[in-house]
Protein backbone atom coordinates (compact mmCIF):
# COMPACT_ATOMS: atom_id res chain seq x y z
CA UNK A 1 0.00 0.00 0.00
CA UNK A 2 2.81 2.56 0.62
CA UNK A 3 4.12 2.27 -3.02
CA UNK A 4 0.65 3.17 -4.07
CA UNK A 5 0.02 5.90 -2.05
CA UNK A 6 3.82 6.61 -2.78
CA UNK A 7 2.85 6.99 -6.43
CA UNK A 8 0.19 8.73 -6.09
CA UNK A 9 2.05 11.68 -4.21
CA UNK A 10 3.81 11.59 -7.52
CA UNK A 11 1.46 12.51 -9.51
CA UNK A 12 -1.09 14.90 -7.23
CA UNK A 13 -2.62 16.09 -9.99
CA UNK A 14 -4.26 12.80 -10.87
CA UNK A 15 -5.88 11.93 -8.02
CA UNK A 16 -8.97 13.20 -5.46
CA UNK A 17 -7.87 13.57 -1.92
CA UNK A 18 -11.51 11.48 -1.57
CA UNK A 19 -9.30 8.49 -3.61
CA UNK A 20 -6.39 8.54 -1.25
CA UNK A 21 -8.87 8.23 1.96
CA UNK A 22 -10.68 5.20 -0.02
CA UNK A 23 -7.96 3.25 -1.04
CA UNK A 24 -6.08 2.37 1.85
CA UNK A 25 -9.51 1.17 3.47
CA UNK A 26 -10.85 -0.73 -0.06
CA UNK A 27 -7.39 -2.07 -1.66
CA UNK A 28 -9.45 -5.57 -2.19
CA UNK A 29 -11.33 -3.07 -4.66
CA UNK A 30 -8.19 -2.02 -6.09
CA UNK A 31 -6.76 -5.22 -6.10
CA UNK A 32 -10.34 -6.81 -8.14
CA UNK A 33 -9.99 -3.83 -10.49
CA UNK A 34 -6.28 -5.13 -11.19
CA UNK A 35 -7.50 -8.89 -11.84
CA UNK A 36 -10.08 -8.51 -14.05
CA UNK A 37 -7.81 -5.97 -16.44
CA UNK A 38 -4.98 -8.76 -16.23
CA UNK A 39 -7.61 -10.98 -17.19
CA UNK A 40 -8.92 -8.81 -19.90
CA UNK A 41 -4.92 -8.27 -21.23
CA UNK A 42 -4.16 -11.84 -21.24
CA UNK A 43 -6.98 -12.57 -24.28
CA UNK A 44 -5.24 -10.02 -26.24
CA UNK A 45 -6.62 -6.94 -25.69
CA UNK A 46 -4.87 -3.66 -25.56
CA UNK A 47 -7.62 -1.10 -25.55
CA UNK A 48 -10.48 -1.57 -22.76
CA UNK A 49 -13.22 0.72 -20.68
CA UNK A 50 -12.53 1.03 -16.66
CA UNK A 51 -16.44 1.90 -16.49
CA UNK A 52 -17.30 -1.94 -18.10
CA UNK A 53 -14.61 -3.44 -15.76
CA UNK A 54 -15.85 -1.77 -12.49
CA UNK A 55 -19.51 -2.44 -13.67
CA UNK A 56 -18.70 -5.80 -13.64
CA UNK A 57 -17.50 -5.91 -10.83
CA UNK A 58 -20.60 -4.55 -9.53
CA UNK A 59 -22.60 -7.32 -10.72
CA UNK A 60 -20.30 -10.22 -11.55
CA UNK A 61 -18.47 -10.39 -7.92
CA UNK A 62 -19.03 -10.04 -4.23
CA UNK A 63 -16.85 -7.10 -4.24
CA UNK A 64 -17.97 -4.46 -2.32
CA UNK A 65 -16.44 -0.99 -0.63
CA UNK A 66 -15.46 -0.95 2.70
CA UNK A 67 -17.95 1.43 4.90
CA UNK A 68 -20.05 2.76 1.54
CA UNK A 69 -23.25 3.83 0.31
CA UNK A 70 -22.61 1.79 -2.64
CA UNK A 71 -21.17 -1.36 -3.68
CA UNK A 72 -18.45 0.69 -5.91
CA UNK A 73 -18.85 4.11 -5.95
CA UNK A 74 -18.55 5.75 -9.29
CA UNK A 75 -16.31 8.57 -7.47
CA UNK A 76 -13.14 6.24 -7.18
CA UNK A 77 -13.79 5.01 -10.74
CA UNK A 78 -11.80 7.45 -12.62
CA UNK A 79 -8.78 6.91 -10.27
CA UNK A 80 -8.37 3.16 -10.50
CA UNK A 81 -6.90 2.94 -14.58
CA UNK A 82 -5.37 6.28 -13.72
CA UNK A 83 -3.28 4.37 -10.98
CA UNK A 84 -3.34 1.12 -12.95
CA UNK A 85 -1.02 3.16 -15.81
CA UNK A 86 1.41 4.08 -12.87
CA UNK A 87 1.64 0.82 -11.46
CA UNK A 88 1.96 -0.99 -14.75
CA UNK A 89 3.98 1.65 -17.23
CA UNK A 90 4.12 -1.55 -19.83
CA UNK A 91 0.65 -1.84 -19.86
CA UNK A 92 -0.05 1.71 -20.04
CA UNK A 93 -2.42 2.93 -22.84
CA UNK A 94 -4.89 0.82 -22.18
CA UNK A 95 -7.37 3.48 -20.76
CA UNK A 96 -8.36 6.64 -21.87
CA UNK A 97 -8.98 9.00 -19.38
CA UNK A 98 -10.97 12.37 -18.99
CA UNK A 99 -10.13 15.93 -17.72
CA UNK A 100 -10.66 15.05 -13.58
CA UNK A 101 -13.21 17.47 -12.06
CA UNK A 102 -11.58 17.05 -8.52
CA UNK A 103 -8.23 17.56 -8.25
CA UNK A 104 -6.11 17.03 -5.09
CA UNK A 105 -6.49 19.47 -2.49
CA UNK A 106 -4.00 18.15 0.39
CA UNK A 107 -1.00 17.03 -2.00
CA UNK A 108 0.71 14.84 0.73
CA UNK A 109 -0.45 11.27 1.65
Amino acid sequence: MNYLLTLISQHNDQFSDEFVEWLPVNSHVWRAFVNETMKIRARGRTHYSSYTIVEFLRHNSAVKEVGGEWKINNNHRPYLPRLFDLCYPNMAGMFEYRTLTKPRKNKKC
